[in-house]
């Protein structure tokens, strides 16, 4: 439950590509980052998810296809599991200033307050953008808490202060995003046919996903879209599959499904290569989950 404020770029230390990135053994954790250097962070991905709040800097955000350049005051929200990347522009060492807020999906579901992340993946859109007032009363709400955190040892009950003024800010930020639908309507940059493919590997990944299959099934030719896939998402469309099989044979798991059932459910033809590369993504093999 103990919150964090850091005030160094959580995400420097190099790393393999699409690696599990940042570790959240609590319901949140809470960061105030400012830096001026340049950076482009590998793809990545989390086990929980993450809003951010951008205050400052010319910053690009990627997430599964999409590339978003955000303005002051945006919201972005990176759900579990989905793949992006920040990256800075060259040759500018404006200060890119934001809170972030690490958010476990058991904290969130227990109270209720999965709906802007559940919102943002029904709409395929992961920027919010709302009117000044709206953004200035969230940013407040997210102000408190870093004051909270300041004397949280000094104040009487300060964790559970300020683990109150975390779910106000959450409140009022879902119910934002109920209520305003036009933010979420900020413009991406995306190839059409990439995005097809992101979505139809993620609502089949039990089905058959070979080069040869997904080429004719939108045709095209398959060194084509290797290649367009490759150049929009940073990854190969065989790394993509692996990943988010893995990723739902981990979630499956954890919900009590046995690891051989998941195995066939997550399109793996034997339990020996889904065990293999379960261990090589997580580093862990599939009865070592705890549920």
């Amino acid at each position: 439950m103990i919150t964090n404020m850091v005030n160094d770029f959580d995400e420097k230390l190099p790393f393999s590509a699409y690696e599990q990135k940042g570790y959240l053994n609590q319901d949140f954790k809470f960061f105030h980052i400012r830096n001026r250097e340049q950076f482009d962070i590998p793809y990545h991905y989390h086990d929980f998810h993450k809003l951010i709040l951008v205050l400052s800097g010319n910053i690009r955000y990627l997430i599964e296809g999409r590339e978003y350049e955000l303005l002051p005051f945006d919201f972005v929200l990176v759900n579990r599991d989905l793949i992006h990347k920040p990256s800075s522009s060259e040759n500018d060492n404006s200060e890119y200033d934001r809170i972030i807020l690490y958010l476990s999906d058991g904290f969130l579901s227990e109270y209720g307050l999965l709906d802007s992340f559940n919102k943002a993946k029904e709409m395929e859109s992961f920027v919010v953008r709302f009117p000044g007032d709206v953004s200035a009363d969230i940013f407040e709400k997210f102000s408190r808490i870093e004051e909270d955190i300041k004397k949280e040892k000094d104040e009487y009950a300060g964790e559970l202060l300020t683990r109150i003024d975390v779910l106000r800010a959450l409140i009022s930020f879902n119910r934002a995003c109920i209520k305003e639908d036009f933010g979420f309507k900020p413009e991406a940059r995306y190839n059409r046919k990439v995005i097809e493919l992101i979505s139809y590997i993620s609502e089949n990944l039990s089905e058959d996903l070979s080069i040869d299959f997904l080429a004719d099934h939108f045709y095209m030719s398959k060194y084509h879209m290797m290649r367009i896939f490759k150049n929009e998402t940073g990854y190969s469309i065989h790394q993509y599959i692996s990943e988010k099989r893995i990723l739902l044979a981990r979630n499956l798991i954890m919900s009590g499904v046995p690891a051989t059932t998941a195995c066939l459910e997550c399109g793996f033809k034997d339990y020996s290569s889904f065990s293999r590369a379960f261990k090589n993504q997580l580093g862990i093999i599939p009865s070592e989950i705890k549920i």
